[in-house]
């Protein structure tokens, strides 16, 4: 398994149990989303399906992977840009964990994003 491959797999668990906090934190009332619970679950469908289809045109080096890794990577970014920079709230994803995996979450993310870009060029 090459470098890019791993990083996916790293950014793309990493998002999910970010997302999986958000439900525990009701991001939807953080971030004013419509639909409540119900929107937030049909907002994950196309996030669920760049996760796994991506990795299946990573894993074939493929250009649609190179997208794909650019894409989760910058929705591994999106919660340091939300929770830290934009929305930050001392009452929400406060925990060590929350930290954690919002911190790793964008590191992951950057090193995708470089990867895939990298993929393109090379």
């Amino acid at each position: 398994m090459d470098l890019i491959t791993i990083i996916f797999i790293m950014n793309a668990i990493l998002l999910i149990l970010h997302e999986i906090e958000s439900a525990y934190w009701k991001e939807w009332e953080i971030l004013k989303l419509p639909g409540e619970i119900t929107g937030f679950i049909l907002l994950h469908i196309p996030i669920l399906f760049i996760l796994l289809y991506g990795l299946v045109e990573i894993a074939r080096k493929s250009l649609a992977g190179n997208i794909f890794g650019v894409l989760l990577g910058i929705g591994g970014s999106l919660p340091f840009i939300v929770h830290v920079l934009i929305v930050s709230r001392k009452d929400k994803f406060n925990l060590p964990i929350s930290k954690a995996l919002i911190y790793a979450n964008i590191v992951t993310g950057i090193l995708l994003i470089a990867l895939s870009i990298n993929s393109f060029i090379a």
